[in-house]
């Protein structure tokens, strides 16, 4: 079977054969530049066009497909995608880094809420891509509990020399888990870290292209600092200019991004740079771990 000029290989049709027979939620798991996310798209694509009401969770907060860079999303398909790039978004959770690396417990959960939302409306198929993080015990620990978490009916492991085996190991003998294991595709293009970096230089500035400067009273919303979380208002300053922001609704889903200007302290108001026309479901001001520089 060719997938678009990509020719799929026959164990590819064989796993999607054995998830539509259990559908569920499938989490996608290997190293950098095996294939993930193009296992994600065929399998996203099979499953929409098998008739299942399908729902795609980018979990690469530093490769997003999905949404901007930091943040992690959810799409529901209503046809077989022909790019995942064409998806929108019907949901985001806002990390604030492009790595899941000190930041290991809030890429869990944000996963973990969007695959409940996703169910939650509907999903009968939650196709999970993830990061290339496996090795050592930061993998370890963010793969294992992450599966631990969603509980998914299907685990799918891309490996060349069983370098996620270690992962897998808790998981063999789980009721109502099943584990199917794949090479690598022979079409993958390892790319370079220059490479990652320019993509999420674009993707960033796409998204904030045509951007405009709003104002956010601190007495509307919380502010929420993951760094600083017990610093009163009189302690910000400068070194959150050009700070990354989450603007997050009532359940902490992401709105959108913005990037911190400034902060006047007697107006208690904060000047920010976004592309969101509409800020009135902000109900949290989410600080994040990165600063950019303006992009018009």
């Amino acid at each position: 079977m060719r997938f678009f000029e990509f020719h799929v290989p026959q164990e590819w049709l064989q796993v999607y054969e054995e998830i539509a027979t259990s559908p569920g939620t499938v989490l996608l798991l290997g190293a950098p530049d095996t294939g993930k996310s193009t296992l994600a798209h065929f399998l996203v694509y099979k499953s929409t066009e098998g008739g299942f009401r399908t729902s795609y969770i980018d979990g690469d907060l530093g490769q997003s497909i999905l949404g901007p860079p930091t943040t992690l999303g959810m799409a529901f398909t209503s046809e077989p995608p022909a790019n995942m790039k064409e998806l929108e978004w019907d949901h985001l959770y806002f990390i604030g880094a492009t790595s899941p690396a000190g930041h290991l417990l809030a890429t869990a959960v944000g996963v973990k809420k969007l695959a409940e939302r996703a169910i939650e409306d509907g999903a009968q198929m939650v196709v999970v891509d993830t990061t290339g993080l496996v090795a050592g015990e930061m993998g370890f620990e963010l793969k294992f509990y992450k599966i631990e978490l969603l509980r998914p009916r299907h685990i799918v492991a891309i490996q060349k020399e069983g370098e996620v085996e270690h992962i897998l190991r808790g998981f063999r003998e789980r009721k109502g888990m099943k584990l199917h294991r794949l090479c690598p595709s022979q079409g993958v293009h390892p790319r370079s870290a220059e490479t990652r970096r320019a993509y999420r230089q674009q993707r960033f500035q796409e998204y904030f292209r045509g951007c405009a400067r709003k104002v956010i009273s601190l007495d509307t919303v919380e502010f929420i600092n993951p760094e600083l979380p017990l610093l009163t208002k009189e302690g910000i300053d400068e070194r959150f200019n050009g700070r990354l922001l989450g603007l997050n609704d009532e359940n902490y889903f992401t709105l959108g991004l913005g990037i911190w200007e400034t902060f006047d302290l007697d107006s208690n108001e904060v000047s920010i740079l976004t592309p969101l026309e509409e800020l009135r479901g902000v109900k949290y001001l989410h600080l994040g771990h990165i600063s950019l520089k303006v992009f018009t």
